[in-house]
């Protein structure tokens, strides 16, 4: 009996380590798998909760997604109201891709740059600093170059610009790739 009995156990024993074993074993690898499948799921909901009101935020400054030049132009000239500025002149350059190390956008994202000449006359310096800190405070540009030059008229009106601004400011926006027919073009530091 107890040579049967230790038979029987012997031979449970090598199928359970042969068959239940491994199968559970694969049944553990793949709950783990999907606990941390579900993890991960989790954590990505919670960054996307988090992150939306920030992207929201971003697409209505107009940082992603195609630029809206009715847009700036209205800013232009609202900030220039606003601040009592002299009349402004610009010169809108076509859009270009900005070139960006493929590392730096994880998805298939394009950075894009539209090149903004203005002009205006100034009463002051921070006519400019003022312009320029409103414009950044509502968009994502940034200025390459401003030259301010004096206006040589003494003796002109109360109003008349005393100084020139020339500024080169890129309008900067990312976006979802577009048909083929921009070029690269290097956007200067």
């Amino acid at each position: 009996m107890a040579l049967i009995l230790s038979i029987t156990v012997v031979a449970v024993a090598r199928f359970y380590l042969l068959h239940i074993k491994p199968a559970r074993e694969e049944a553990q690898a793949i709950q783990n798998a999907a606990r941390d499948k579900f993890n991960q799921a989790e954590s990505e909901r919670i960054e996307i909760r988090d992150f939306l009101p920030k992207f929201e935020q971003l697409r209505e400054r107009g940082f992603y997604g195609e630029e809206n030049r009715l847009f700036m132009l209205e800013l232009i000239k609202n900030i220039q109201e606003k601040r009592r500025l002299l009349p402004i002149s610009y010169e809108f350059a076509p859009q270009q891709l900005v070139p960006v190390e493929p590392t730096l956008l994880a998805t298939s994202l394009e950075l894009r740059a539209t090149k903004i000449a203005l002009r205006f006359g100034l009463l002051h310096e921070l006519d400019l600093v003022h312009f320029l800190r409103d414009l950044r405070d509502q968009g994502f540009y940034t200025a390459k170059e401003c030259t301010i030059t004096p206006v040589n008229a003494m003796g002109l009106e109360p109003l008349a610009p005393r100084l020139t601004a020339e500024c080169t400011l890129y309008w900067i926006t990312i976006g979802e790739p577009a048909a083929a027919t921009n070029n690269p073009a290097a956007v200067p530091q």
